[in-house]
């Protein structure tokens, strides 16, 4: 199972030797579908660094782009992979926890160690990594499959998370501003906020990138215990989690 930063890795580290890389050659070194290939291309297309070919991608003339988006992925991954590390330590054995859909999440579920635990999760991704675990029980949330995002959607999400009672709950969070946590989708408030209800304590995961961009539905910090990430907060939302007695793993 491996992570899309890791793929895209080694899609450029192809591209630097063979100039171009087609749909099919991503599918079948990596053993992924089509639609997973497309993806790839479509995040690499939109940060800049290859050019879109008919039935696949090749490096444009210049070289910079390329070269720091390659530092930056690495960079995130390596951040991503310690929040991930610190959130996992949290976890006890025979805990029921949580696990929400984001690729930091992910990190968290790489990581687990403790033993005899019941995992609850919506995420394709985190089963994914998960069930080569014989030590541990996955609970999946059922619903309607929404491919793009690899979760299950549905008002039996919610239907199910209020019949749990889990001892802490693990979410991501697409933006974070001084005001609250932001999502791209109403559902995902929704389902955050029962997360957060079901469970004795809830950790955000989330790493300094967060903390610039913009989303538009909100979450108040009042569902958030715990907030791990992986350089020093702005100002601003640091003053805002101290006034709401938030802990801060930095």
């Amino acid at each position: 199972m491996m992570f899309q930063e890791e793929r895209l890795l080694k899609i450029l580290e192809y591209l630097k030797q063979h100039q171009s890389m087609s749909v099919q050659e991503i599918c079948t070194q990596f053993d992924v579908s089509r639609d997973t290939a497309r993806r790839d291309i479509v995040r690499l297309v939109q940060e800049g660094v290859v050019i879109r070919t008919h039935g696949g991608v090749s490096l444009p003339e210049l070289q910079k782009e390329l070269l720091s988006y390659q530092d930056r992925l690495i960079d995130e991954s390596e951040s991503k992979q310690r929040i991930g590390k610190a959130a996992a330590q949290l976890i006890q054995d025979h805990e029921t926890v949580i696990l929400d859909v984001s690729t930091t999440v992910q990190f968290v579920a790489e990581q687990i160690s403790a033993k005899d635990i019941t995992v609850v999760t919506h995420s394709i991704d985190n089963v994914g990594i998960l069930s080569k675990r014989e030590d541990l029980q996955i609970y999946v949330l059922g619903g309607y499959l929404n491919v793009k995002n690899r979760l299950l959607y549905g008002p039996s999400i919610i239907d199910k998370l209020s019949e749990i009672r889990a001892d802490k709950a693990f979410i991501g969070a697409s933006a974070i501003g001084a005001d609250g946590l932001y999502y791209p989708y109403e559902e995902d408030v929704r389902v955050k906020r029962e997360m957060a209800r079901r469970s004795d304590q809830v950790i955000l995961v989330a790493d300094h990138t967060k903390f610039i961009g913009k989303s538009f539905f909100r979450l108040d910090f009042d569902c958030i215990d715990i907030l791990i990430t992986d350089r020093e907060l702005p100002s601003e939302i640091r003053e805002v989690l101290d006034q709401k007695n938030i802990t801060v793993i930095e």
